[in-house]
């Protein structure tokens, strides 16, 4: 249960991250233009964000504008305390678009990289916020069993998503351009979120969001994560070989499969927790009433 409060915490505090950092871009455009000075243009939670909040803090800084400079961007690429993030994915669909390594890219994207080297695909079940909603629309459809609205429960093969990331390289490669940056539900939430920040609509991508949760939520459990996303694919890559995993103490395990069903992954924490398609969300410690798995380094926990 500890876990799994950390776990949400850290969501929540992604999720104030990214309304955050468009905040602070448009609070720097108000503050260049001296609109942050017109009270008749600062109205609502931005009036309250910029003249209770951000405008005495900031400008109380020795260099305001240094420290605008040095937050700003979405999940997709951004720079948080002067440090350049970028998703791995997006690096390596810019790379394969531009024929070009560039090396600060590289180097925004390495942290993430050794992230996901060490621990897997903890971005998805950690960091992603659209992981939130998808996760969200799994408790949704307990809802719907209980108005007596029984779900489709279409499942698709995992290797799809690996397919998917395959192809959808090889077009960035082919028509220099991007694909993955328009569809990419991570990267849309923070563009939606920006477009909310500052006012304006992203019809369209509301609209993908939307679709989306419904085939989740009427046809196919977390179709997206687990047989879909090209950002969930990159990560169990780079995590096949990670050190930390989920294990378990076999001679513990009763074998009452508690687990199974809850697994956000979609796959049998007793035999496949070692698997790259372990997202590291930890949800089958918490409902392992043997106390037979926990996160460790090795194959197997020791009796």
């Amino acid at each position: 249960m500890k876990l799994q409060i950390v776990r949400r915490t850290v969501q929540g505090l992604v999720l104030v991250l990214l309304v955050s950092l468009p905040l602070l871009s448009l609070y720097a455009h108000y503050r260049a233009a001296r609109t942050i000075e017109d009270p008749q243009l600062m109205k609502g939670f931005r009036s309250a964000a910029f003249t209770q909040a951000l405008h005495p803090y900031v400008d109380g800084l020795d260099d305001p504008q240094a420290f605008l400079d040095a937050n700003k961007g979405t999940l997709w690429s951004m720079r948080v305390g002067g440090v350049n993030w970028t998703d791995p994915l997006a690096a390596v669909e810019m790379i394969a678009a531009s024929k070009h390594i560039h090396w600060p890219l590289i180097a925004s994207a390495s942290l993430p990289v050794l992230l996901a080297l060490v621990l897997g695909k903890v971005f998805c079940s950690w960091l992603c916020p659209a992981y939130v909603l998808f996760e969200l629309s799994g408790k949704l459809r307990a809802v719907l069993r209980f108005a007596e609205i029984q779900p489709g429960e279409l499942r698709f093969a995992h290797r799809n998503k690996y397919v998917f990331l395959g192809v959808g390289v090889a077009l960035a490669s082919i028509f220099s351009g991007p694909l993955f940056a328009l569809i990419y539900p991570p990267a849309v939430v923070s563009r939606v979120l920006h477009a909310w920040v500052f006012g304006t609509t992203l019809t369209g991508m509301v609209v993908l969001l939307g679709i989306l949760l419904a085939v989740e939520l009427f046809f196919a459990p977390r179709w997206w994560c687990r047989s879909m996303c090209p950002g969930g694919a990159l990560y169990g890559l780079l995590g096949w070989l990670r050190p930390v995993r989920v294990k378990l103490r076999t001679e513990a395990c009763t074998g009452c499969k508690e687990c199974i069903p809850v697994c956000e992954a979609g796959i049998n924490p007793i035999t496949q927790s070692g698997s790259i398609e372990c997202d590291n969300c930890g949800v089958c410690i918490r409902h392992c009433g043997d106390r037979a798995r926990r996160r460790a380094i090795g194959s197997t926990l020791p009796g």
